[in-house]
């Protein structure tokens, strides 16, 4: 069993008469046949949460964040809540969403559209049409509220990825460095005490020679 990307359903779910759940499958199985659960379009984050487990080629995986109120032009709040909820079925601080590859979905762009377009050019985008091309005036307004959000959270850590991918290989390589002192170490202890036991067990042996070779002579 393992999580794999959302596809379509060949199984339903049943409610038995005993109140037990029963997951039925839609198309024959043979014995030998793998069962996988679809856990839905949930971005990788979500999976390790839920289930403790990630996938190399998340095609939902993204990074949400949200446009907070109080950063918007006051005036106009009113109407860009509207707005929202009319064209997209969104709250005022509902999450979007950014994909690992730099791309944005309509809804996402969309809504950037809205928040950040200038006040004057909110009427003109109520008359148009959901996800048609946007005027430039407002994409170059959407990708800089963008650009912001990405610098302001980028900003909470104090390194780059670079930065800490770097620090992570020297942290490795110290400790290659301080487990091999540590086997050196251990080596040299060991030798020391071979080293040691010989000489303590090497005295009685050359006394016991000794007193044999005197008592030939003295025979």
């Amino acid at each position: 069993r393992r999580a794999v990307p959302s596809e379509a359903a060949t199984a339903r779910v049943e409610w038995a008469a005993d109140g037990s759940l029963r997951l039925v499958a839609q198309r024959r199985l043979s014995a030998s046949a793998p069962v996988r659960l679809d856990f839905g379009p949930r971005t990788n984050a979500e999976l390790l949460v839920a289930r403790g487990e990630v996938l190399a080629a998340n095609p939902h995986d993204a990074v949400g964040f949200h446009i907070e109120a109080s950063t918007l032009a006051q005036g106009s709040l009113r109407e860009r809540e509207q707005l929202l909820q009319s064209r997209l079925g969104l709250a005022l601080e509902a999450e979007l969403r950014l994909h690992p590859s730099g791309t944005l979905d309509p809804i996402t762009l969309e809504a950037l559209a809205v928040l950040s377009a200038p006040p004057s050019h909110l009427a003109a985008l109520a008359r148009s049409q959901v996800f048609a091309p946007l005027p430039p005036v407002l994409e170059l307004a959407a990708l800089a509220t963008l650009r912001h959000v990405c610098l302001v959270r980028l900003g909470r850590y104090g390194s780059s990825l670079d930065e800490d991918e770097e620090a992570a290989l020297a942290l490795e390589q110290q400790q290659r460095r301080r487990e091999e002192q540590e086997d050196q170490q251990e080596g040299q202890q060991e030798e020391e005490g071979a080293e040691a036991c010989g000489a303590q067990c090497g005295a009685p042996a050359a006394a016991r020679q000794a007193g044999r070779a005197a008592g030939r002579v003295a025979a």
